[in-house]
C-alpha cells in the first residue's frame, strides 16, 4: 500500500529504483574501510603497527605481571653492554669468551648472569672479574635480586630459572639499554661490536640469528588438528598460540598477520626451531613497554598451561621473537640461514653434508665476500668435559694435555656456504636431524681461523683445570621439569 502511494505519488520515479536509505549512504564508506583496513594497516611502518595494536582499556589477568619498577636494574638503562649467563660447569667458557672478545677489540662492560650463589661459587667468580683485563665484569645474581624484589614468591618457583631461561631474566633485568646477549660457548671469527652497525638492527632495534630448519612434531609446530583434506596445512601449537593468546590483557589487539611471519618456515610448519639464541641483540628504549609484558607473560605462566605444555621452545630461544610477533613490533632476523661447521669425519663420509656445530654469517645482505664467518656455537668444539652423549673418542679420565690435544685435532676445516633459502632435506639416509643435508661444504681459507680456534681452545682448558664445577643447587630437579637444562 505504501509502496504503490510512493510509485503514483507528484514526484514518480523509474520502475525498479528506489532511492537509498540514510542508513545505506552511511553504511557503504564503513564497509569500504573495513575492507581496505588491513591493507591499509600492513602499508605502516613496522614502529607505527605496533603503536596502532595498541588497546585501551586492559583486561586484567588473574597472575602476576610483569612491573619494570621491581624488576629491572635499579640504575637507569645506560649505554651498550655484553650479558652472559653462566652457571660453574660453563664457566670455563665464559673465561675463555671474555679473552676472545677483548682480543678482538670489543671494550664493552660485561655483566655475568647466574640463580643463586651454588650455581656460580665464590672462587669462579673471581676469576670471571680477574680475567678481564679492562675490569668491567659485573656478576649479578639474578635469582636472590628478584626474589628480594617479591618477583618471586618462593626460592623454588626462583629456581625454576637455573635453566636456558635465565637469559630472559638477564634481559628483563640488565642495565644495559643496548644489550648483546651471549652463550658462553659462542666462537666470534669477527668482532662482535660491528653487530651494532647491521641493518636489521639499525632498522628495528633487534637482531636474531635463524636455527636449522628441522622438520619434527615438537614445540610449537606441535600438530593441534590434522589437515582436512590433502595438501591443507595442519594447524600447529603456533596458530594456537597466535589465535588464543590474551592480547586484550596487555591492551593489545589480535595482529594481523605480517608478511614476515607468513612467510617463515615457523608459521608455514616446516620447522621445529625457528631462532638460535647464543646471540641476541635488543635496543631496549627502542621496544614498546608491551613487549616485555609478554615476553614475561610467555616465560613465566603460559608455558605452564595445558596447552602449552608440549612446550612453546627448546629453552629460552624462540621465546624472544615470539614476545615482538605476538606485541606486532618490529624485529630483524640475519638474512642468511644457519650454518654448519665439519665433523672430523664429514668430509670422508658425505663431502657435501656436514653435521657440527652452527655457525653464522656476518648478517650484510650486500656483502660480496660470502666467505665472512661471524660465530659458532661451538659447546662441541670447545666443551673439555667429556659427556657419554657426544661419544668422544677422549677418555673421560683423560688429562688435560690429552683433552686439549683432541678438542685441537677435531678443530672444523669447512663449513657449509652461506645461503639465504632455509631448506630441509627429507631423505637424510639416517643422518642426524641437524646434519645440513647435500647443502654443500667450501674450506676454510681464512688464515685467522685455525689459530683463533686454538687459542679459545687452550684459554678454555686453562681456566677448565682451575675452577670447580659441579651441579646447581637442584640440577636434577629442575632438570626433570624443564626437559632442557643447560649443557
Amino acid at each position: 500500500m505504501h509502496a504503490q502511494r510512493f510509485e503514483h505519488g507528484p514526484v514518480a520515479r523509474p520502475a525498479g529504483r528506489r532511492p537509498p536509505s540514510l542508513a545505506l549512504v552511511l553504511l557503504a564508506p564503513l564497509l569500504l574501510l573495513v575492507c581496505i583496513a588491513p591493507f591499509l594497516y600492513m602499508q605502516l611502518p613496522a614502529g607505527e603497527r605496533s603503536a596502532s595494536h595498541l588497546l585501551r582499556p586492559h583486561v586484567a589477568l588473574n597472575v602476576p605481571t610483569y612491573s619494570p619498577s621491581t624488576f629491572q636494574a635499579q640504575s637507569a638503562s645506560t649505554g651498550a653492554g655484553i650479558v652472559i649467563p653462566l652457571h660453574n660447569n660453563m664457566a670455563a667458557l665464559g673465561v675463555s669468551l671474555i679473552l676472545e672478545l677483548r682480543r678482538l677489540n670489543s671494550t664493552l662492560p660485561i655483566q655475568i648472569y647466574h640463580c643463586f650463589s651454588g650455581e656460580l661459587v665464590d672462587e669462579t667468580q673471581a676469576l670471571l672479574r680477574a680475567t678481564d683485563p679492562l675490569g668491567r665484569v659485573e656478576i649479578v645474581d639474578v635469582c636472590a635480586l628478584l626474589l628480594a624484589n617479591g618477583v618471586f614468591p618462593s626460592h623454588w618457583i626462583a629456581l625454576e630459572y637455573q635453566s636456558y631461561l635465565i637469559k630472559v631474566l638477564s634481559l628483563l633485568h640488565t642495565s644495559f639499554d643496548q644489550v648483546m646477549l651471549l652463550d658462553a660457548d659462542v666462537i666470534f671469527l669477527e668482532s662482535p661490536d660491528t653487530l651494532w652497525t647491521m641493518p636489521g638492527y639499525n632498522q628495528t632495534g633487534t637482531l636474531f640469528f635463524y636455527d636449522r630448519q628441522i622438520h619434527v612434531p615438537a614445540f610449537f609446530n606441535t600438530p593441534m588438528t590434522q589437515p582436512k583434506r590433502p595438501g591443507s596445512r595442519k594447524k600447529t601449537l603456533l596458530h594456537h598460540l597466535f589465535q588464543h593468546f590474551p592480547y586484550s590483557a596487555f591492551g593489545l589487539r589480535q595482529p594481523h598477520l605480517s608478511s614476515q611471519l607468513r612467510a617463515s618456515s615457523a608459521w608455514q610448519g616446516k620447522t621445529a626451531h625457528e631462532q638460535d639464541s647464543s646471540i641476541v641483540l635488543i635496543h631496549k628504549t627502542r621496544v614498546a613497554p608491551v613487549v616485555w609484558q609478554v615476553l614475561w607473560h610467555l616465560v613465566h605462566h603460559l608455558r605452564f598451561e595445558c596447552a602449552y605444555k608440549p612446550g612453546l621452545s627448546w629453552g629460552d630461544k624462540e621465546y624472544f621473537w615470539l614476545a615482538f610477533a605476538l606485541a606486532d613490533a618490529p624485529y630483524a632476523f640475519s638474512p642468511f640461514a644457519a650454518a654448519n661447521v665439519a665433523l672430523p669425519e664429514d668430509m670422508r663420509l658425505h663431502n657435501d653434508t656436514l653435521c657440527g656445530s652452527l655457525a653464522h654469517y656476518l648478517p650484510i645482505e650486500t656483502e660480496t665476500d660470502a666467505t665472512r664467518l661471524l660465530y659458532i656455537n661451538g659447546n662441541d668444539v670447545l666443551s673439555p668435559y667429556w659427556r657419554a652423549s657426544k661419544q668422544y673418542a677422549v677418555a673421560p679420565n683423560a688429562s688435560w694435555n690429552e683433552k686439549e690435544a683432541f678438542l685441537i685435532d677435531r678443530i672444523p676445516s669447512h663449513v657449509t656456504p652461506r645461503r639465504t633459502q632455509r631448506s630441509e632435506e627429507a631423505r637424510r639416509a639416517g643422518l642426524n636431524e641437524a646434519c645440513l643435508v647435500g647443502q654443500g661444504a667450501r674450506h676454510m681459507t681464512d688464515p685467522r681461523f685455525r689459530p683463533q680456534l686454538v687459542q679459545r681452545i687452550q684459554d678454555t682448558i686453562a681456566a677448565a683445570r682451575i675452577v670447580q664445577t659441579k651441579p646447581p643447587n637442584n640440577w636434577d630437579a629442575v632438570a626433570a621439569r624443564q626437559g632442557s637444562p643447560r649443557a
